[in-house]
Formats: C-alpha cells, sequence, structure tokens
C-alpha cells in the first residue's frame, strides 16, 4: 500500500491491493502519521497464518486504513441521504446524525485495532494461559488513541474519545443510553452498527478482514463485499440499519464467508499447530521478557509487536546481558520451540471430534468442556505404546468454536430489510421464509488433539486417548474425524482383498481411483487372470473393464495394441462413462510377448470378462504402464517381468 502526498480538500490518496486506489481526510493522516499508528506495520493480520498461506504477510494497518475508508463511506452515505434537511424536503427517514459524527464513526474505524498485540489473537490465548482473563483489545485501543491525542496534538476533545472508543466496542454504555444532552442519546444507536455491530454481525470490520484476508490467502468465497457498502441498498429505520430486502442472500453469503475462512484458514490445522507452537514460545520466555509488565501503560504496549520470536531466536547477540538461572532456562526453552517452527518440525495432530449439535443446543456442553483437558485425555490412554501411558504434558488440547457471530442462532434473522428506497418500515426474514438449504443450528465446537513430540507412537496414542474420552461421554457411537494421516495397511485375510495380499499387482493411486469411481464403473464379468489372483477390482466384486479393470473406468474403443502384432481385446465398455481412459505403454516400455508371460498365462492370453485371445497366444504383461484421462495424466509404471499376471 502506497500513499500520495494528499489534495487539495487535505485529502490522502492510497492505492491498496484489495479497495484500490481511495482517499483518507486530514484528520485519518494525523493519527496515521504518529509512531503508534505506524506499530500496526509491525503486526500481522492473521499472525502465524503465513507459515501455512505464503501470502498472508499482510498487517493491521492495511486493514485499519481499509475498514477506515468503508466506515466513511457508509457513515457519509447515510448523512447525505438521511440526515437533516435534505431526508425532511423529500420526506424521507431523517436521522439525527451531523458531520462530526461521520468523523468519529472514520477514526473507530481506523483506530479500532491499535491495541491488538503481538500475533494478533494468538496473544490474547498467551494471556488466558497465564491466568489474565479480564484484559481486551478493544480496551487498549481506546488508551493508545487517548495516548496518540494527548502526545500529537490531534484535534480531538476528551468527549470525542470516549465517543470514538464507545464505536470500536460497538455499544453505547447503559447510562448513557436516553440521557438528554449526553454522548449518545435515543435515535444514535444506528452509528454503533456501523463499525462493530453487536446487533447481528454486519459491520464493515467484517467486510474488510474478510475480503482482505480470503484475497491474501488466495481463498475463494461468495460474498459480493462491495454490494453491502452501497449507498441504494442501506437506509436507516428505526434507528437500525436495513438493508435492501434483495441483499439477504448476500448477507447469508457473508456470514457463510466469515464460517469458511474459519473452517479453511483461521483454524486450519497446520496453523493451528503453529499458532500453539508461538504461544508456547512466548509462555517459556515470560520470566525473561516479561510482556505482562506492559499491558496496562501504552507507552509500554506499543513496543510489543511480531518481533518478539526474532527476538527470542536472537537474544544473546542483541542484547549480550549476563542471564540469571531462571532467564537463562526460559530462553533456552523459548529458543527451543522457536527453532523447530523454523525447522517445520510442528507438533502433530492426532484427530479431531465434532461435539454433537443436541450438546450445543442444550447447552450440555457448556457444562462438559470442563472435562477436556490434557490431564483428562491422557488418562484415557489403555494403550502400551508409551511407557507409564500418556502424561499431560504429552497432550495439547484445543476447542474451536466455528458460528455465524450469534452462537446457534441466525445473525439474518436480527437484520432489518426494507422493500424499496422509500418505505418508512422495516421487516425481518425469518428462516422458514427463505428459499434454500438451511442448517437448523449455526454453531459447531470441534475437540483436537496434538502432541509436542514427534514420534509416531504419540500421535496414535493421543489419538487412542481422545477415542476413548469421546466414548465415556458421547457414547460408544461416537467417531473420530476421517484421518488425514497416512493409516497402517489391512493385514490380509481382513475383510476384502488387503494390498499385501497382492503386493506385485496393486498400486496405490489405482486402488483409489477404483473406490472413488466404482459408481461410474460399466458393469461385467468380474476381471480375472487365468491361474493367477484377481484383479482388485474384481477382489472386490466391482465390474471391471476387461483384465485391466481394476485401473480403467472406460477403455476408448475397447481395444489396444502392442508391438508383437497381438491385439488384446479389451471388455465389454461403455462410450457414456464420464470418465474416459486409454492405457498404453509407458514410455521406454514396449508389450512384446516374453517367456514370462508365457509361463504366468499357462501359454495362454489372458482371458477374462471379453478379454481374449486366439489359442497358443503369448501376451506379454507391460513393463510399463501409463494411463490417461482426458483431464490429466496419471503414470504408474510396473517396474519388472513379474507382473506378467496382469
Amino acid at each position: 500500500m502506497g500513499d500520495s502526498d494528499g489534495d487539495r480538500d487535505g485529502m490522502t490518496v492510497f492505492t491498496d491491493t484489495v479497495d484500490g486506489t481511495f482517499s483518507l481526510q486530514s484528520y485519518c493522516i494525523k493519527v496515521i502519521d504518529t509512531p503508534a499508528f505506524q506499530r500496526l506495520r509491525g503486526l500481522s493480520q492473521l499472525g502465524v497464518t503465513k507459515y501455512m498461506f505464503p501470502g498472508a504477510v499482510h498487517s493491521r494497518f492495511e486493514h485499519s486504513l481499509g475498514t477506515a475508508r468503508k466506515s466513511y463511506k457508509v457513515a457519509r452515505n447515510i448523512f447525505k441521504q438521511q440526515g437533516g434537511e435534505r431526508a425532511a424536503a423529500a420526506d424521507g427517514v431523517v436521522v439525527d446524525m451531523d458531520e462530526e459524527d461521520v468523523k468519529f464513526v472514520t477514526l473507530a474505524g481506523l483506530t479500532h485495532d491499535l491495541g491488538h498485540g503481538p500475533l494478533s489473537h494468538p496473544f490474547e490465548n498467551f494471556l488466558k494461559r497465564l491466568g489474565i482473563t479480564h484484559w481486551r483489545h478493544e480496551d487498549m485501543s481506546g488508551r493508545i488513541l487517548d495516548y496518540i491525542v494527548t502526545n500529537y496534538d490531534l484535534d480531538i476533545s476528551r468527549s470525542g474519545i470516549a465517543r470514538i472508543t464507545e464505536l470500536i466496542h460497538g455499544l453505547p454504555p447503559e447510562h448513557r443510553q436516553g440521557a438528554g444532552g449526553g454522548l449518545w442519546r435515543q435515535g444514535r444507536r444506528f452509528l454503533f452498527d456501523i463499525v462493530a455491530n453487536k446487533r447481528n454481525g454486519v459491520d464493515v470490520d467484517k467486510v474488510d478482514y474478510l475480503h482482505r484476508d480470503a484475497t491474501m490467502c488466495g481463498v475463494k468465497v461468495g460474498c459480493d463485499f462491495d454490494r453491502l457498502l452501497k449507498k441504494r441498498f442501506i437506509k436507516v429505520i428505526d434507528d437500525e440499519i436495513c438493508y435492501h430486502w434483495s441483499e439477504y442472500p448476500n448477507i447469508l453469503d457473508l456470514f457463510r464467508a466469515r464460517e469458511a475462512m474459519h473452517r479453511k484458514v483461521y483454524t486450519n490445522r497446520k496453523c493451528k499447530a503453529v499458532e500453539l507452537m508461538a504461544v508456547d514460545a512466548l509462555v517459556a520466555a515470560e520470566p525473561l521478557l516479561r510482556i505482562t509488565e506492559r499491558l496496562d501503560v501504552p507507552e509500554d504496549f506499543i513496543s510489543l509487536d511480531d518481533s518478539l520470536l526474532r527476538t527470542i531466536e536472537t537474544y544473546e547477540k542483541n542484547y549480550r546481558a549476563q542471564l540469571n538461572d531462571v532467564e537463562e532456562k526460559a530462553l533456552t526453552k523459548a529458543q527451543e520451540i522457536v527453532r523447530l517452527i523454523r525447522t517445520r518440525k510442528l507438533y502433530r495432530f492426532g484427530n479431531q471430534f465434532t461435539v454433537p449439535p443436541e450438546y450445543l443446543a442444550d447447552c450440555r456442553w457448556e457444562s462438559m468442556k470442563r472435562q477436556f483437558t490434557p490431564a483428562e485425555v491422557a488418562s484415557c490412554y489403555g494403550g502400551s505404546d508409551i511407557p507409564g501411558g500418556l502424561q499431560p504434558d504429552d497432550v495439547i488440547c484445543d476447542e474451536n468454536k466455528i458460528d455465524h457471530t450469534m452462537g446457534g442462532a441466525n445473525p439474518a434473522e436480527r437484520v432489518g430489510f426494507f422493500r424499496n428506497y422509500f418505505s418508512r418500515e422495516k421487516y425481518y426474514i425469518g428462516q422458514h421464509q427463505v428459499v434454500g438449504i438451511m442448517p437448523h443450528f449455526f454453531q459447531e465446537r470441534v475437540l483436537r488433539v496434538f502432541t509436542r513430540h514427534q514420534e509416531e507412537r504419540y500421535v496414535r496414542a493421543i489419538e487412542e486417548a481422545l477415542r476413548n474420552w469421546c466414548d465415556q461421554r458421547f457414547g460408544s457411537a461416537a467417531q473420530l474425524a476421517t484421518p488425514v494421516r497416512p493409516r497402517r495397511q489391512q493385514s490380509a485375510g481382513s475383510g476384502a482383498a488387503a494390498v499385501s495380499d497382492v503386493p506385485h499387482l496393486v498400486f496405490p493411486r489405482e486402488v483409489l481411483m477404483n473406490q472413488l469411481t466404482d459408481g461410474m464403473r460399466p458393469q461385467g464379468p468380474a476381471a480375472r487372470i487365468q491361474g493367477g489372483p484377481p484383479i482388485a477390482g474384481a477382489a472386490r466384486g466391482g465390474g471391471g473393464c476387461g483384465a485391466l479393470g481394476s485401473v480403467s473406468t472406460s477403455v476408448r474403443e475397447g481395444s489396444c495394441s502392442h508391438s508383437g502384432g497381438h491385439a488384446v481385446t479389451m471388455g465389454p465398455c461403455s462410450e457414456s462413462t464420464p470418465v474416459r481412459a486409454m492405457l498404453r505403454p509407458a514410455p521406454g516400455h514396449s508389450w512384446a510377448p516374453t517367456d514370462a508371460a508365457t509361463a504366468a498365462t499357462g501359454g495362454n492370453a489372458a482371458a477374462a470378462g471379453g478379454v481374449g485371445a486366439g489359442p497358443g497366444d503369448r501376451v506379454a504383461a507391460p513393463r510399463g504402464l501409463l494411463l490417461e484421462h482426458e483431464s490429466g495424466r496419471v503414470k504408474r509404471q510396473r517396474t519388472s517381468g513379474r507382473n506378467a499376471g496382469l
């Protein structure tokens, strides 16, 4: 993001990756050009997410400017359309608003993130680990704004600072509501809906960070963010910001975009692993860095930014101070964790469990979640892989909450709508009025376990412990999520043919493709090689396409050829099969007859399910096999002549 020198109206022009070119007023520039605000350049918007999404390097600085721009746009449009004499002359809905309100709303959008600590939201998790639960970054934003106004001679009154701070919080103080002549009066509640909307969650902060985060991470979301800022779709009715009825699907998409970003990015299991490690590093370094001693005074707090991890890493070189035993031990432990992050030896993920929605709906989980602790989970381990059993330090418990900002409720039902811009009445759209599929409960809780150990046996142990813990509390029918790590091969004789049964025939990619395309495979006799073991598809009873049915879904024209001139006719195939494939020799290989083929087939070519050759013909199994799809190319090479049974 760059900026120019400013124009004659005292506005400065910025060029942004997400918002393009836009201007901010001179009162914003005075705040921006202070060290306390410039500190936001050193705070990553997404904390440690950049370790997983390389493009997520944007900072709180860009987000703050973008939120200020959107705050000004919405507030200015409302003031021009509904503020004062113009709205009265047009017989419209008049709101209690003036130019100064536009200024304060814009400054609230600009300064709402001043109080964020290093690594953004993980910093608050770090404080909770140390037992500090009362600290809020919104409170610190107000203190830093007060510090900026006091030390840099900004034209903002004391009452103005209080009003901006209240807008940052998103709710007016109860004792000021309705008080005549106070900072806020009846009829001005809608101003709190712009930056941090606690009424229904539709605000410019959310619009900016979701759009910006998705763009920088390369994640696609479906919301049209710009439409939610257009003046033709926004109107204040009954002291509430309402939207044109046509925007209901787009508002739903806003909340779905938030859910998608939480699921794909914010709570990504790899991102969570790095976040847990960063928090551990800060906790370990606390006796040395004394971060918690800088939480209350703005001058001290603004010295904290994302460089803390680098400070831990290079402490001896930068400070060269004599450390006592406690500080030396703290530094060593913290440096080891940072080193593991740099070398990507991350905490290992065990598995996860989604709390049944009925436990959330009737609040049973609120009392049960106190039992989701490392000690409780570790005590549920009954295996023998870990000598002495799992210890609480071997387990990290992580609970992720994903919702649409209003717990299990649908926040879109709390958004007011109007039928046309001349309407003077608002209405709400209930869930039963929506055309489309809607969930009954708009929240999920996902329980995850990680371990600090790298050994596979610890990963298996914490997974077993989580499974047993869930069985005890949710019943034996509780199932963990599909494992994301490779599973051990199925032993021979258990169920369908195992990989170890036919090691020279089955290739993992082909087996996987078979499983995914069973429903599209043309029906035919089970393919079996004469005198040899069954092909994987035939072993499961699936219809194969000739002798090579286990790795193909359809063979173009039903035939292929080899260099020896012997035609091999493939089994009955359907041209209407959605996935079409062709089998041919891989580069550098031929399908020439060999003695090995003759021995494996008993002197005859393979014949099964429509695959046949004349008596006495000798057909060799291909040394190299190429499976080619119209949508791409997948190569798997047979490595020896022992595959003649194919």
